[in-house]
């Protein structure tokens, strides 16, 4: 007898080449069986999802749900909640708050969380960032201890950073990085005032050029200079580069990290993103920055619009991100005796009002939205949405009532 079956959905997993009608079967917190035809009457508890896209638990490898001395928010609103099995802190803690974001976050969240270090030591500090901020050693000990658990470093190429360190930060965490046998994540793109000085192409280039195969650069998408165009509009040769020896081409939106233009550059000259991921900020405050927030289902929609398929939206959300993490042999796969980890999803027609950084707006016509989520074969519901609008992008209409256009 099964625990569980979801019966008659649209099941794709790209890690095996399936996109089919089939059913799966849930014993133990395992997947027992994917096939068609599994009776009802076989299991404990059936869920019709006809009509529902059943995939691999969803992965969200670019995440913010650690942030020090400011955690409001359960972490699982990043997560299970929003139907995203496994996530990743992008950052979050340097090798001084590790134990910090270990105890705030891992008793609380039922997803699955990962951890990228900072090579800064103290990251509650406010001040710009020194040489003797950076702790390198404390940041090799932390990951060789916990491998299971930190599965990377997390370096910024924007002004605050490059106007007082050069790329000594970069080289620092990359040797932090390969000294502790993880990966490595690059934020590319000028966060921050914009009265700052842009940070030239060539510099960005430097910096994409120290990327090793199994690393990733995120961001390209970005409306924000120091990015993947150089000061001519041309995509970077360093950045096809990257990508042609194995280093992760990733979208994260964040908070000012997607233009529509941009994007539409970027696929236009060739390069091909590997993962959607969000950036998202769950402890952001109440004004541009919160409002700006887009969960990974949100943010996949933008996808759509841009003609990725339903299929390329779910690789690019679980296979691929799993495999970047590591973590190809546990999650991102429906195979037969793998923890349960599972995300039912909607498909949605509809007018769905999709806004940019800058405030340029497209329509879309499909939006994705959770419908259940299943972890470790335990059934976990949608919880409450990030914004008003739900789990979608605002329809049309909505926006319209608001006076904001359509």
């Amino acid at each position: 007898m099964y625990d569980l079956l979801l019966k008659g959905g649209r099941v794709i997993d790209p890690s095996r080449g399936i996109d089919d009608r089939l059913d799966v079967a849930v014993k133990d917190g395992k997947i027992e069986k994917v096939a068609q035809g599994i009776a009802p009457s076989e299991a404990r508890e059936a869920l019709d999802v006809s009509g529902k896209i059943v995939a691999p638990g969803l992965v969200d490898v670019h995440t913010h749900i650690y942030h020090p001395g400011r955690n409001w928010n359960h972490p699982d609103v990043a997560g299970v909640r929003s139907g995203v099995t496994t996530i990743a802190d992008a950052g979050g803690p340097g090798s001084a708050d590790f134990e910090d974001f270990c105890e705030y976050v891992l008793p609380k969240a039922k997803t699955t969380v990962y951890s990228f270090l900072s090579v800064f030591r103290d990251r509650s500090l406010g001040a710009p960032p020194s040489e003797d901020q950076m702790d390198v050693d404390g940041v090799v000990e932390i990951a060789r201890n916990n491998p299971d658990l930190v599965k990377g470093v997390k370096v910024i190429v924007a002004p605050r950073t490059v106007q007082n360190l050069g790329l000594k930060h970069v080289e620092a965490s990359k040797r932090a990085a390969r000294e502790g046998g993880v990966r490595l994540m690059m934020h590319i793109g000028d966060i921050g005032p914009r009265s700052q000085t842009p940070t030239p192409s060539e510099v960005t280039a430097q910096a994409l050029a120290m990327l090793d195969p199994g690393d990733l650069v995120t961001h390209v998408f970005t409306p924000l200079t120091g990015a993947a165009l150089d000061e001519e509009g041309q995509l970077l040769l360093a950045l096809v580069e990257a990508q042609d020896r194995g280093v992760y081409i990733d979208t994260s939106y964040g908070d000012f990290n997607f233009g529509w233009d941009r994007a539409d550059t970027v696929l236009a000259q060739g390069l091909r993103p590997d993962t959607i991921a969000t950036d998202i900020e769950i402890h952001a405050g109440d004004g541009m920055r919160k409002l700006s927030e887009r969960g990974l289902l949100e943010y996949a929609s933008y996808f759509l619009a841009m003609g990725f398929s339903v299929a390329d939206v779910v690789r690019m959300t679980t296979a691929t991100p799993s495999a970047y993490l590591g973590i190809e042999g546990e999650a991102g796969s429906l195979r037969e005796g793998r923890t349960a980890d599972i995300s039912v999803l909607d498909v949605i027609e509809g007018r769905w009002h999709l806004a940019d950084a800058t405030g340029k707006t497209r329509m879309g016509t499909q939006a994705l939205a959770p419908v259940v989520t299943i972890k470790g074969g335990k059934v976990v519901h949608p919880g409450e949405p990030p914004h008003a609008w739900g789990w979608t992008p605002p329809a049309a209409v909505e926006v319209a009532a608001a006076g904001d256009g359509s």
